[in-house]
């Protein structure tokens, strides 16, 4: 799991430990509540190798990967710097490019694997001053459809998940980015910015995404592959 130390990845890391399932985060920072983690920048190759190969002397071959690192900067289009551009590519779709590159040969191996790309909402629309963020959102998508029509039949499948707002520590970082933006108070960003195109006016919580990825590591699941599924409240239907 990369991205596992907080937040949604934290969240997932902790229910599949409860099903004991062998979770290993790969961050750049360690999880303030403990669990194995292995050091990490997806954004370099040489990492991910390195990441790899301390994953199967401790663990073992790894055949199942969820692609969950993030972050987000906000900013109008005509002022985003280029260097917070290329950082968000880099850590969002280089990142799960790179990480999936080197596992896949594990799950070839094994005939068996399962790979969970965490998207967004916004990677099947689009949200003001978050050019970066959505343009790699968009990315994963178009990646884990390649890659799951190159993997089918190796017995591996590649999904994504679109969450909409979940409440987690970047999320809160986002609406009081938004407040600053827009002027407003950061409960007029939840209710009127946030929520407002959603039809249910509730944050996604961190169980439903990771109830999502236990869906799709299950037999239930196994001829799914190439999909992106929403959780997001009918996002975008209420509008």
């Amino acid at each position: 799991m990369t991205g596992g130390s907080s937040g949604i990845g934290l969240g997932i890391i902790k229910n599949l430990k409860s099903q004991g399932i062998q979770a290993v985060s790969w961050d750049i920072h360690a999880p303030k509540e403990g669990g194995s983690f292995i050091h990490c920048d997806v954004t370099s190759e040489h990492a991910v190798q390195l990441a790899v190969k301390e994953t199967v002397e401790s663990f073992g071959a790894p055949t199942i990967l969820i692609n969950g690192c993030g972050l987000q900067f906000m900013s109008p289009i005509d002022e985003f710097p280029l260097e917070k551009w290329n950082h968000l590519i880099s850590v969002m779709l280089t990142g799960t490019f790179l990480c999936s590159k080197h596992v896949i040969p594990f799950m070839k191996a094994a005939g068996w694997g399962r790979i969970i790309n965490i998207s967004s909402m916004l990677g099947k629309g689009a949200s003001p001053f978050k050019c970066a963020y959505v343009a790699a959102k968009h990315g994963v998508l178009g990646l884990s459809k390649v890659m799951a029509l190159e993997l089918a039949g190796d017995g591996v499948t590649v999904n994504s998940i679109c969450p909409g707002f979940v409440d987690t520590p970047l999320m809160r970082e986002q609406m009081a980015r938004q407040a600053e933006l827009n002027n407003i108070s950061e409960d007029q960003v939840a209710q009127e910015v946030m929520l407002k195109p959603a039809c249910i006016k509730k944050f996604t919580t961190v169980a439903q995404v990771a109830g999502m990825v236990d869906y799709f590591l299950s037999d239930a699941a196994s001829t799914i592959t190439g999909e992106a599924f929403s959780i997001s409240g009918g996002w975008g239907m209420g509008q």
